[in-house]
């Protein structure tokens, strides 16, 4: 069986230095385009293949800066209206992503793609990924959905998160926000709550493919009538659309994403969690303590690098015939703005006379 063949092997053949070969194979400016085009031919002849790993090494050994480097995973997000800053929940997923990177040795970068700088167009971010010798990316779970089909993902292992790359499709890590949903509907009523309400803005639902409100609404597959209080998905929630609601179906607790609705709440003379509870569906972002769902993300950040790394040693790059799913579940996370578990009574026995 014919040996691979090797930048060493390619300068034998070609009569070159293997810095070169090297150059060339990057498509450095620094070589002559007829000797890039002559060193590449040959490199597809023979079947040559990059090694990832082993490139993001000389290369973070070429920069001193990053002894004891092992490679770089890269971390993307959409700038959108042209803003580079990441929200409380990706500022979590970061750093997950970035301690449990440490742990493998390996170290991450956080990229902006946009319009104006310091984010780059899709074109540039993988000229700067494939000049660094970074061999991995994971797409953060971008606001909107996105279109990568202009990314080359030949020579890069990658991930995606919660669904948002309408292409091409990856392997993805995200929340199980369905059951996530179903089991907390579960422990409210487990509180005591009977008339559980759900209250969304349709972008928070539509952004997770419906599962929210798909968890939800599983809870009252077997009552005849559906749920007892009808969800409130709206466009645009504002106040006089929750008013209307709640004093047509008086739910006994609200499950949602904002927090202003307590001062709703509040303003209707009604005390929370007294008279209504509240559960946040995403307790990394609330503005005060409150009951609500922990999403993980520092879990889903770190195996979100996992999985890269695994694809590396695996020698995995491109697209997937097969994308996969890992689903983390969110862990129900105890606040003041729900009452305590109702324990089930002791049973009496009488006394024999």
């Amino acid at each position: 069986m014919p040996r691979p063949a090797t930048i060493r092997s390619l300068a034998s053949q070609l009569g070159l230095s293997t810095a070169t070969i090297s150059e060339a194979l990057r498509d450095s400016e620094r070589v002559k385009p007829e000797t890039r085009e002559r060193v590449q031919r040959a490199a597809r002849e023979a079947g040559y293949e990059r090694n990832p790993l082993l490139g993001a090494t000389f290369s973070a050994l070429r920069r001193s800066r990053h002894l004891g480097f092992n490679g770089t995973i890269g971390l993307v997000d959409v700038a959108i209206d042209d803003r580079t800053e990441l929200m409380l929940f990706h500022q979590e997923v970061v750093r997950g992503a970035t301690k449990r990177a440490q742990e493998l040795g390996f170290r991450t970068e956080l990229f902006w793609v946009g319009r104006t700088a310091p984010a780059l167009s899709v074109t540039r971010l993988n000229n700067v990924l494939f000049a660094r010798g970074i061999p991995g990316v994971i797409f953060l779970p971008f606001d909107q959905r996105q279109d990568f089909s202009r990314f080359d993902f030949s020579q890069i292992a990658a991930v995606g998160m919660d669904h948002r790359l309408s292409n091409p499709s990856l392997h993805t890590v995200q929340p199980d926000h369905y059951l996530s949903m179903h089991h907390a509907v579960a422990q409210l009523t487990a509180h005591g709550y009977r008339r559980i309400g759900l209250c969304l803005e349709a972008r928070k639902d539509s952004r997770v493919d419906h599962k929210w409100s798909a968890g939800f609404l599983s809870q009252f597959r077997e009552k005849p009538k559906g749920p007892p209080v009808p969800p409130l998905i709206a466009e645009t929630l504002h106040k006089g659309t929750f008013t209307r609601w709640f004093r047509r179906y008086r739910p006994d607790v609200i499950v949602g994403h904002g927090q202003v609705v307590i001062d709703w709440l509040r303003a209707l003379k009604i005390s929370v969690p007294e008279d209504v509870g509240f559960f946040r569906i995403n307790t990394t972002e609330r503005s005060d303590p409150c009951a609500g769902l922990d999403l993980r993300p520092h879990l889903l950040g770190a195996t979100a690098v996992e999985s890269v790394v695994a694809m590396l040693h695996r020698r995995e790059h491109g697209i997937p015939r097969y994308p996969k799913s890992i689903s983390v579940d969110a862990i129900w996370s105890d606040g003041p703005t729900i009452r305590p578990e109702r324990k089930p009574r002791a049973s009496r026995t009488k006394k024999k006379t």
